[in-house]
Parts: C-alpha cells; sequence; structure tokens
C-alpha cells in the first residue's frame, strides 16, 4: 500500500513539477539597461526593415514578423523593390531579402532609399505585435524619436532597444559620446545572437557556414592588412563631395571599429585647425575642398597643386552612400585627389544596416582584397608603436589626427577568431582537460550518492522529493 501512495505521490508531484518547468521564462536586457520578459512562444514582432533583413539570418521569418517600418535601401542608393539585384551597394537588400519584407504589413509604404520618418500608428495597433523592436542610434530611436511615446502606449511596455554605435546608449547623448566607446561589429553580431534567443528564434543551419566564412573572412583580411601596413599604407574613411567632405572618427562606428581591430592603417581625424570652416562634431570632421588641397587656390583647385593634402590619403574608404559619385569618372576632376585619381578606394556600409556574420565576411572580402592590392602613393609617414586598438581607452580617446596604429596581432580584437565555427584558428586552439582522472569527479562512485532509496524510510522518501520540488520552483522565475 505505501508503494502505491508513494508512486501515486510522486506521480503528482512530478506533474506539478512538469507544470513549472513547462513555463519557459525567458529574459533579455536590452542597450538602454531595460529587461524584457516573455513566456511567448514564438513572439510576434515589428522592427525596421533592415532589422528584419539582419534577423532573418538568425532565424526570424513571416511567421513571426509581421510588420517592418522605415526605408528598405540605403540613402544614395539605386536600389529598387523591384530588381533589387540591381543594386550598386552591396550592403542592399537582396532578392530574398526583399520578399521576406514583401511578405509582411509595411507600416511605411511610400518610404524609399532615402531617411523616412513615416510610420502607420493605425496599423501597428491593429497588428498588436508581442514586441516591438527599435534601430538605435547613440541612445536615440532611428527615424521614429517623436512617436515613441504613442507606440510605447500601444505596445503596453518599452520596446527593445538595440543600439549599433556606442556603448551605453543613452549616456552617449550630447556630449556624453566623449566618454562613450565605439562598438566593434563583432558585438553588435554577438548581441543578435542573444536575442535571437530571446524572440525563440530557430538559428537556420547556414548561420554555422556563416560564422565560419567570418573566421576565414578576419584572418584573411588580418593578412591583407599586413601587407597594407607594410607597404606604408594610410586609408581615411569619408563622406566625399566637392565642397564640403565629411571625415568620419574611427572610434565610433562598429565597421571601421571591425576595420582598425583586424589590423587595418586606418587615420584618425580631426587635422583641420581652421574652426572657421572647419567643426567636428562626435562622428564627423567638416572640411571644405579648399582646406583639404591645402597648396591650391580656393577657386582653382586642380590635380597640378595636390601634392600637399591636408591627410596623407593612399587609399579612400567611401561613405557607400556616395558610391554613384565617387565612382564616377568626373568626380576625380572636381575632387583631384591623387588617390581618386588613381582608383584607390574601396566603399565603406555606414549605418548598421544588415548586421550577420554572412555580411561582415562580405564586407571584409571585399574590402580586404582591394586594399591589399593598392600601393603607396604619398611620402611615407611612421605608425604609432604599441596601440591597443581593441581596449576601451583607445576606443574612447583614439589617435592624434592623421595616425594610426602600427600592426600588432597581439591588440587584435580576438572575437572575431573565437568560438568552435573557430577551431582552426589559433585564438581558438583546445585547452587541456579540466578533469585529469575519474577520481576528480564529484560523484566518483554509486555510493557517494547522498540517498540510498533502499535504505530510507518512506516518509524520508516524501520529504526528500517534496524538498527537490519546493527547491526547483524557488529557482524558477514565473513570467508576469
Amino acid at each position: 500500500m505505501f508503494k502505491l501512495n508513494t508512486m501515486i505521490g510522486f506521480t503528482a508531484l512530478v506533474v506539478i513539477t512538469s507544470g513549472i518547468i513547462g513555463v519557459e521564462c525567458r529574459s533579455y536586457t536590452d542597450n538602454l539597461g531595460v529587461t524584457h520578459t516573455t513566456d511567448k512562444t514564438k513572439p510576434t514582432i515589428v522592427t525596421w526593415a533592415h532589422r528584419a533583413v539582419s534577423l532573418s539570418y538568425y532565424g526570424l521569418d513571416e511567421t513571426q514578423l509581421i510588420g517592418t517600418y522605415g526605408e528598405w535601401g540605403t540613402s544614395g542608393s539605386d536600389f529598387s523593390k523591384t530588381d533589387p539585384e540591381a543594386s550598386s551597394l552591396p550592403m542592399d537588400p537582396s532578392s530574398e531579402d526583399v520578399k521576406l519584407l514583401q511578405s509582411v504589413v509595411n507600416l511605411s509604404p511610400t518610404c524609399g532609399n532615402e531617411y523616412c520618418v513615416e510610420f502607420d500608428l493605425q496599423k501597428f495597433e491593429e497588428l498588436n505585435p508581442d514586441e516591438f523592436i527599435i534601430h538605435g542610434y547613440r541612445g536615440s530611436p532611428w527615424a521614429i524619436g517623436s512617436i515613441l511615446p504613442n507606440i510605447t502606449e500601444i505596445l503596453g511596455k518599452p520596446p527593445i532597444f538595440l543600439e549599433i554605435s556606442m556603448d551605453k546608449a543613452d549616456e552617449c547623448l550630447d556630449d556624453g559620446y566623449k566618454t562613450c566607446a565605439g562598438l566593434s561589429m563583432i558585438e553588435v553580431i554577438d548581441e543578435q545572437f542573444e536575442l535571437a534567443k530571446y524572440l525563440d528564434l530557430d538559428t537556420p543551419s547556414s548561420m554555422e557556414e556563416d560564422r565560419i566564412n567570418l573566421c576565414k573572412a578576419s584572418s584573411n583580411f588580418r593578412d591583407q592588412m599586413k601587407i597594407a601596413q607594410d607597404k606604408g599604407l594610410r586609408i581615411m574613411p569619408a563622406y566625399l563631395t566637392t565642397g564640403l567632405s565629411y571625415y568620419a572618427n574611427v572610434k565610433h562606428y562598429m565597421v571601421l571599429r571591425m576595420f582598425e581591430e583586424l589590423g587595418m592603417p586606418i587615420m584618425h581625424n580631426g587635422a583641420c585647425l581652421n574652426t572657421t570652416v572647419c567643426s567636428q562634431n562626435y562622428f564627423w570632421e567638416y572640411v571644405p575642398i579648399g582646406e583639404y588641397f591645402q597648396s591650391c587656390d580656393a577657386d582653382n583647385i586642380t590635380a597640378s597643386c595636390n601634392n600637399n593634402p591636408l591627410y596623407p590619403v593612399d587609399v579612400w574608404l567611401y561613405d557607400h552612400r556616395t558610391t554613384l559619385s565617387v565612382t564616377n569618372p568626373d568626380f576625380a576632376v572636381a575632387f583631384p585627389d591623387k588617390a581618386i585619381i588613381s582608383k584607390q578606394y574601396a566603399f565603406w556600409p555606414i549605418g548598421g544596416r544588415i548586421v550577420t556574420p554572412h555580411h561582415a565576411a562580405k564586407i571584409l572580402n571585399i574590402v580586404g582584397s582591394d586594399i591589399s592590392s593598392f600601393e603607396r602613393i604619398h611620402s611615407a609617414t611612421d605608425c604609432k608603436l604599441d596601440v591597443d586598438v581593441s581596449s576601451t581607452a583607445h576606443k574612447t580617446t583614439g589617435l592624434d589626427p592623421g595616425e594610426y596604429a602600427c600592426f600588432n596581432p597581439s591588440y587584435h580584437n580576438t572575437r572575431y577568431f573565437e568560438g568552435d565555427h573557430c577551431s582552426s584558428s589559433p585564438s581558438s586552439s583546445p585547452t587541456n582537460n579540466p578533469v585529469s582522472s575519474p577520481s576528480s569527479s564529484p560523484v566518483s562512485s554509486p555510493s557517494s550518492s547522498p540517498v540510498n532509496v533502499g535504505s530510507t524510510s518512506p516518509s524520508m522518501v516524501i520529504k526528500i522529493i517534496m524538498s527537490f520540488v519546493i527547491s526547483l520552483a524557488s529557482t524558477l522565475t514565473l513570467c508576469a
């Protein structure tokens, strides 16, 4: 009789315990420090179009994605929703990406490729999503800041905020950026893996190959940057025009951080001392064309006076929004820089558009191959020794204007080479087995078990089981 009652009681406890375990409560803390909690299987999602495309590579599909907002292409692009493969920008959505976007509700139907603030609040309310994911930049929502209170009210809780520029997000507003370190692309990628878990996404099998390809691309890129450094190349990222150009701050953008952390000889900005016509904010240095071509008359800038520019640029990284203008042959006439004339330039995708291992590898493969084939144009200058390009200090303060870090693999970002998918990388070499012999096991033999049921009284068995259930329940956090 005791055995039957014990079995019935134990079965009931197992059922109760299973009910507790069945509540899968997941949590995720976003870049504003807000902790989000859910027990929903496959929660429905609305997010920025480019973020939706990014997350599709992590497993997001139309069964969970129910709506998007914002532009699909990139400012200055020739991207077309009807012919996406014809785009000149490698980071624009592909035809498969467009199919996903077309399969869900578009809350910004009239948006083109330019920055767009259209958002249909009524349709958003009708969609009634479980989660809303914000594309964040320096602690602010991209394009929808003015209606965020309305979105939050409809959603009934704070949206999930994902930052793509600097750590600490909201602390980097205004002059706060001076104490904020820039994020590297691998950090944003890893953050999205954590978000994918919270969203209960089914990671596609292609992701493993994408991660392997990123490891290989990172290794190849580093080798190519060693070649560039040995040649004495100096590289400058910029949004170039034939009037006022904008020179980028390496510290505060994830793709530039990735480049520098893998060995690129990339110059830091801030060299223009004419504060009357030049200025600088957290990211851009504003430089008129006459200040860049220092030996030219401002009204007569030609190739005959281009020997002494503000920066000795051997290779340009052009903001991909200027692709169609910079690559136009006429641009070299109006902006007669030696590297532009020699077509020593490579694209630089700004804006945190599609962020995945696949796209990071694609960027590294294209840019690395181009740069390693170029030659030094200007007289040699020395690189800066012993610069830990992956350190928080460097990502906060950077280097002096025109300086660039020497090639030193010991300071490169090892996160690009870590993980089982990078098993061939030296940084992921196997560690010694932490268990050297069976005797180090916490339970070395059956006799060491704390409970020997065969010699324990019935009441003790029930007490032990109850204790186990209570202990298990106390460790579980049930979703509100």
